[in-house]
């Protein structure tokens, strides 16, 4: 009865260690994948989740202006902030910023933020892997823009409902070479009807 010879046992090793280590690397591979799917998953949950707070308040509310205008609606080109009235009171707001200028924004290239207090503090409602472009140079479309229908209260002047529709443009940064862009578009009607 014949055995193995010294060199069949190394060739087997090696094609086993060749084996393994293709293995490995594909299971590996595999895991680096499903974190980025996971990461990418949570990022676009708090987007949702962001831009649902968002329609959910602006719903609810009365009294919106765009910006610094009182009771003007903001159609085409539209503006890059929200203020309202919620339903207990005092003003809140919407914005697109980034920490070029303002450096509470955690991201240098943009976000959104909400003020509860009129526009005299804001915190931003997007993680900061969250890029949400800016408005001006977008390229082909906003970066967050709101366009107000409505606005003025009460019939004969103004007998529309107040409508928001709210463009948002960027992307999520799941890895510093991976991103992964968005583009949405809501449009909230206000639930009150002020007629």
């Amino acid at each position: 009865m014949r055995g193995f010879t010294l060199i069949e046992l190394l060739v087997s090793v090696a094609i086993f260690t060749i084996v393994m280590v293709v293995a490995l690397g594909a299971l590996l591979a595999i895991a680096e994948a499903d974190r980025k799917a996971q990461t990418l998953k949570t990022i676009t949950n708090n987007l949702g989740s962001a831009v649902e707070s968002m329609s959910r308040s602006i719903r609810t509310g009365s009294n919106y202006r765009c910006g610094s205008s009182s009771g003007v609606d903001c159609p085409s080109p539209g503006a890059t902030s929200l203020y309202f009235r919620p339903i207990g009171g005092g003003e809140w707001a919407y914005r697109w910023n980034s920490n070029t200028l303002n450096p509470h924004c955690q991201n240098a290239l943009g976000c959104i933020q909400r003020s509860q207090d009129g526009g005299a503090n804001w915190a931003d409602i997007t993680a900061p892997e969250v890029v949400v472009l800016n408005p001006i140079t977008a390229g082909s479309g906003p970066g967050l823009t709101f366009y107000l229908f409505g606005s003025t209260q009460g019939c004969p002047g103004d007998c529309v409902q107040p409508k928001v529709t709210i463009l948002l443009r960027g992307y999520v940064k799941v890895t510093e070479a991976l991103n992964s862009k968005f583009d949405l578009q809501t449009t909230i009607t206000q639930r009150i009807y002020d007629q």
